[in-house]
């Protein structure tokens, strides 16, 4: 029984051979290049993920930045330039709205952070956030013009209250948003490394499959070198010298398969025709 599954096995033909040999070489590099190109994709994937994942914090930070500024800007017209009130009171609309869409903008970060398992990042943001629009609505309130008139020293003012007050809480939480932006890139770090894993992954088969690809050419090298070619040509140099000189025709030669049927009807033919 084993010995017939062995000759199932056995190819004793140099064409199936060959043919079994490219054969190999084609289902390795087919192999090889289908799962190259399927962590390739994997790879774009990622890619484009922590792209828009970066996008989308960076996104966020410029627009709390710039709704932080337009609320400075209009703070210092009211706060600090003044004016009639026909004057000012634009920046007290846009005020208003920039501090509902601080709100709004620094919710999102949170949330966003909240999501990537980081919410600590964005906790003293929300903190400052709040702090520096309860400023900014205790000003448009009248708050803080109640407290100048009570103040019988004259120590408060718009412009006092702006540099002693609200001044720093824009510092700290322009300090705020660029840890923000620090920290949201930080947390692409585990997904950076990943990345570089499946790199890797997707290179790892290319690779082998060279170096299979070496050895079995080598070995394929080999395999025709010492069963085809040199057979055929010893069986080419004894005919030769047999038809030219009629000298004995070899019959030591080693072959096998195909090339050794040739060579016994070579010399079945010879001997016919002594």
């Amino acid at each position: 029984m084993l010995k017939r599954v062995v000759e199932i096995f056995t190819l004793k033909s140099i064409k199936r051979r060959v043919q079994l040999a490219f054969a190999s070489v084609i289902l390795l590099l087919v192999f090889s290049g289908a799962l190259s190109l399927f962590e390739l994709e994997r790879v774009s994937h990622d890619t484009e993920e922590i792209l828009q994942e970066s996008k989308i914090s960076t996104d966020i930070a410029h627009e709390i930045v710039t709704v932080l500024n337009e609320q400075n800007d209009a703070m210092i017209e009211m706060a600090v330039i003044g004016g009639e009130m026909y004057h000012i009171a634009p920046h007290y609309k846009r005020c208003l709205e920039s501090i509902a869409h601080l709100s709004y903008a620094t919710e999102r970060a949170h949330a966003r952070m909240t999501s990537m398992g980081n919410p600590q990042i964005t906790d003293s943001l929300v903190l400052y956030t709040q702090r520096i629009n309860t400023l900014a609505n205790s000003y448009i309130s009248g708050d803080v013009h109640r407290d100048m008139m009570s103040d019988t020293l004259g120590i408060i003012t718009p412009h006092s209250w702006y540099v002693e007050r609200y001044k720093p809480e824009y510092v700290n939480l322009s300090t705020q948003i660029t840890k923000f932006m620090t920290g949201s890139e930080s947390t692409i770090g585990p997904d950076v490394n990943s990345l570089s894993l499946t790199a890797r992954r997707a290179v790892t088969p290319v690779f082998l499959s060279l170096v299979v690809m070496i050895v079995v050419t080598l070995m394929f090298y080999y395999f025709l070198n010492h069963y085809l070619i040199k057979p055929i040509m010893r069986i080419d140099r004894s005919l030769g010298q047999y038809l030219r000189y009629r000298s004995p025709f070899d019959n030591d030669i080693a072959c096998r398969d195909e090339i050794r049927s040739l060579r016994d009807r070579i010399m079945i033919l010879i001997a016919k025709l002594k």
